[in-house]
């Protein structure tokens, strides 16, 4: 059977991205705008993939989920959830653009695009950051199945109930009627509906919309002007909806997701220095004998 090819892109937020800081505020300029999903027979095979949002994400294209190459550098909208500080942040925007802002000005070019401005409160971006670690943590336990952390995914939940109450109050208080007598693995099979009710809240929050496409329709992220929020869940939706891995490198420690089974890096770099850390574990002390060795003969 041939793979279907793409027929829709969702475009960046611009192709021409400047940042700049003010106060407690990112000034953030893009060009190139588009409001819209693009169809892919409208655009030159040649610039598709520097025009689609989701290839720069995870570099994979929508409908090619399976295929056999290995997982390109980079860890797409995970870079997002490993950006605890304020440097990350704004390296994150510098890249992909505003989360989720207000537009300030907002203008049609001549080729259709636009050029706009949009302020990104960095007490908001600090926030959409929380939320977003809090759910990857939690949907990486989930799809350990039995052998999840049922106390991780408490702190996962905790952790976004703190950040929005209106989501989570009632699930959370509801997991501490859990009976304390069960075996660890009874307990984690009676929370984790709670924390699929959990997730399901989060990306509820952000609904996918029904777009025409060559006679039929195809469900895309809300793409707006203000940011790639909607995006970064339409993508997070369908990592969760294909019951991925979410895998944390043993080389950086940022979250990266699985596409074969047993990988414990997150891009070929990470993967090449765990090789080599792996190799020196087993052969270190046999390569530093033969070492001493002949640095003993030669003495001799």
């Amino acid at each position: 059977m041939s793979k279907q090819k793409q027929s829709v892109i969702v475009p960046l937020w611009a192709r021409s991205i400047e940042v700049e800081k003010h106060g407690g505020s990112l000034l953030i300029r893009g060009s190139g705008h588009l409001s819209n999903p693009i169809e892919t027979r409208d655009v030159e095979n040649t610039r598709i993939s520097s025009l689609d949002l989701l290839q720069k994400f995870r570099r994979y294209e929508v409908n090619q989920l399976n295929k056999k190459s290995p997982p390109a550098e980079g860890s797409g909208i995970y870079q997002f959830a490993d950006a605890v500080d304020d440097e990350k942040l704004i390296q994150f925007c510098q890249k992909f653009g505003p989360v989720w802002g207000k537009v300030r000005s907002l203008n049609r070019e001549d080729d259709g695009t636009y050029t706009l401005t949009v302020v990104q409160s960095m007490k908001q971006l600090r926030h959409e950051q929380k939320k977003f670690a809090a759910a990857t943590k939690l949907l990486q336990q989930l799809d350990r199945n039995g052998k999840a952390d049922r106390l991780e995914m408490m702190k996962a939940m905790h952790d976004l109930l703190d950040i929005d109450p209106s989501v989570l109050g009632t699930v959370y208080f509801s997991t501490e009627i859990i009976p304390l007598g069960k075996s660890n693995r009874e307990k984690i099979a009676d929370f984790v509906p709670y924390a699929q009710i959990a997730l399901c809240g989060v990306l509820n929050d952000f609904p996918l919309k029904l777009f025409p496409v060559r006679g039929g329709a195809i469900y895309l992220p809300d793409v707006r002007s203000e940011g790639i929020r909607n995006a970064i869940y339409y993508q997070f939706h369908l990592d969760y909806r294909a019951e991925r891995e979410i895998g944390t490198c043993l080389h950086c420690g940022h979250h990266f997701p699985v596409y074969r089974r047993g990988t414990r890096g997150c891009s070929e770099s990470c993967r090449r220095a765990l090789r080599n850390r792996n190799y020196w574990t087993e052969k270190g002390e046999s390569i530093n004998r033969s070492r001493r060795e002949s640095r003993k003969s030669e003495d001799q």
